[in-house]
């Protein structure tokens, strides 16, 4: 194992939660204040991200409340090893309890969520809300797939037997003593006979002493 990346450091009291209103701040046009329902309660949070219009309304949003933390800020910064501890406050005079998260100061980025707004809050499409049938409170980091580790593995090349998803599989199951499953693997194709297309013929068997087509 070259390194590995746990990727819910530094989230915690991250929730699923609802917008139910967007109305605009009183004392700065680059505001708004949210109602949102994250399970058990609403919250107020002041935002000023950019896709929440005043108006708005339905749309479910990664939520982390009140004590809890987020991995980074809200552009490509590096992020603080410690993460940030989100508080209740004012903003403007307005009280904000929480804030809406955008996918990097969840620690990831668009190249691993490619719905995900070049600016602004992460929006859960209609295809994860109904896979996950997410409602408010719910875990938002184990519906986004980030409770979980990413290994990053240097084969070396005396390890042939690990240059293969099964042969990590593999590996993986001896080292934390786990089952090893192997995929169900079911032919595929059709009646044609690829004789008729194609042929196979080693001109070398001395350098190549076997080859296969599918």
């Amino acid at each position: 194992v070259e390194s590995y990346e746990e990727l819910s450091k530094n989230l915690e009291k991250i929730v699923v939660g609802k917008v139910l209103s967007v109305e605009k701040h009183p004392d700065a046009d680059k505001l708004t204040i949210c109602q949102v329902d994250v399970g058990d309660h609403t919250v107020q949070i002041v935002t000023g991200a950019p896709n929440i219009h005043v108006g708005d309304s339905g749309m479910m949003v990664p939520v982390v409340l009140s004590g809890g933390k987020v991995a980074g800020g809200h552009d490509d910064g590096p992020r603080p090893e410690d993460g940030i501890r989100i508080k209740a406050g004012k903003l403007r005079g307005v009280e904000s309890d929480g804030m809406m998260c955008s996918i990097e100061e969840l620690g990831s980025d668009r190249n691993a969520y490619r719905d995900a707004p070049e600016s602004g809050i992460y929006i859960f499409g209609e295809e994860m809300i109904n896979e996950y049938d997410l409602k408010p409170g719910d875990d938002a980091i184990k519906a986004l797939g980030m409770d979980d580790v990413v290994f990053d593995y240097e084969i070396t090349s005396n390890r042939v037997d690990c240059y293969s998803v099964i042969g990590i599989a593999r590996e993986a199951a001896a080292t934390f003593d786990q089952k090893f499953v192997m995929p169900n693997i079911k032919s595929s194709g059709n009646s044609e006979d690829a004789h008729d297309y194609i042929k196979v013929r080693v001109e070398d068997p001395g350098l190549c002493p076997r080859y296969i087509a599918r």
